[in-house]
């Protein structure tokens, strides 16, 4: 009966150290976000979801509650006019005490566990690296007040690009360090479209079963067997979809027409596919003829937004869309998990390219003319 009694009692002393509790604590700085509503939340199916709220009150504030599984999730306050966009801040929910607090530039980052710890070095040692292309940027947008050469460009372009390479390799280390952890996955979902295939099948490789399983690392995997297929060298892949029109055409009926086409995966809510329309505006108007040509292909799931943003940017080339969103026919057909994305395809019906830079298109036409 002792034997019986004892055995309950540590039964239940090992359930109560295996309690899968949490408490946030967090705490700024400064009082800029006093009485502001922090959210906490996550994102599912590409949606925003909130799950808890709190006001902060004299610079602090707090969530609890208890995890049925290690997960990432958000914190995020509502923009106000001055802030601009809501920034959200991602961290490792788990069972545990986990502190917030804001750094120098106002980033949020928490801590209190390993993954967590992890997870700041990551953002700290990225965030160095970004910090130093924008002051790049700066210096050149300073400097080309007074000297609007086109050495000067290249030069910042080269500089930018080289730290570019350099913040991706970190996010490779980390995703590779770490696989088969919260942490690990979640700066590789973040991050895969800097990812050559090589590196993404190499950390699919190091992957076990438990994480392959991951919805999202499952859809990764899948999409990386489609950009195999879809990677320069491979044939292009015909598609069907509709103009702004109403006309049904295929990828096929632009193909073959010019030395090259450019098929352009955008969307009108995407900042940096309008970002990157200026350039790729310049570069058709001088371009454009026998040698190029472009499609955009759009996914967006309104045809009045689409049809809007065509003529608001004055996008004068080929236009084509299914309105699915992610689910677009051609987005699935080439492995579109990110946008703008952008596929060269060339006269024989090879992909010449996947996301060329314009320097490097210009260098595959000018090569024509010398023929």
């Amino acid at each position: 009966m002792k034997k019986i009694l004892l055995l309950a009692i540590l039964a239940i002393n090992i359930i109560g150290c295996s309690t899968k509790d949490y408490q946030i604590s967090g705490e700024f700085s400064d009082n800029r976000y006093e009485n502001a509503k922090i959210y906490l939340g996550e994102r599912i199916n590409r949606e925003w979801v909130k799950s808890d709220s709190v006001v902060v009150k004299n610079g602090k504030f707090e969530f609890s509650g208890t995890v049925d599984s290690v997960k990432v999730c958000y914190l995020w306050l509502d923009a106000t006019p001055e802030q601009g966009s809501t920034e959200k801040y991602a961290f490792i929910l788990e069972s545990g005490k986990l502190t917030v607090k804001t750094d120098s530039v106002g980033t949020i980052n928490v801590n209190g566990t390993k993954q967590n710890e992890i997870l700041t070095q990551y953002k700290a040692e990225t965030g160095s690296v970004m910090a130093r292309a924008d002051d790049v940027i700066r210096k050149f947008e300073a400097a080309s007040k007074t000297d609007s050469s086109a050495i000067l460009k290249d030069t910042v372009d080269a500089q930018v690009k080289k730290l570019i390479d350099e913040n991706t390799q970190i996010e490779v280390k980390y995703a590779l360090n770490n696989v088969n952890t919260m942490v690990g996955s979640h700066i590789f979902m973040n991050t895969f479209y800097d990812f050559t295939l090589e590196q993404k099948e190499a950390l699919f490789a190091k992957m076990d079963a438990q994480t392959r399983t991951i919805p999202r690392i499952a859809e990764l995997i899948a999409a990386s067997e489609v950009e195999k297929k879809t990677s320069k060298g491979q044939p292009y892949v015909d598609f069907s979809m509709t103009t702004p029109d109403g006309k049904t055409v295929k990828l096929s009926d632009y193909v073959g027409k010019t030395d090259y086409l450019l098929v352009d995966f955008w969307a009108s809510w995407c900042p940096d596919c309008v970002a990157s329309f200026p350039a790729l505006t310049a570069f058709y108007t001088k371009n454009k003829g026998l040698k190029f040509d472009v499609i955009g292909v759009s996914l967006d799931n309104e045809k009045e937004r689409w049809i809007g943003a065509i003529a608001k940017y004055k996008l004068v080339w080929h236009h084509v869309s299914d309105l699915q969103k992610w689910s677009s026919n051609g987005a699935k057909q080439y492995a579109v998990n990110a946008i703008p994305t952008t596929v060269l395809i060339d006269k024989n019906g090879k992909i010449a390219a996947r996301n060329p830079d314009l320097k490097e298109l210009q260098n595959l036409l000018n090569q024509i003319v010398t023929k």
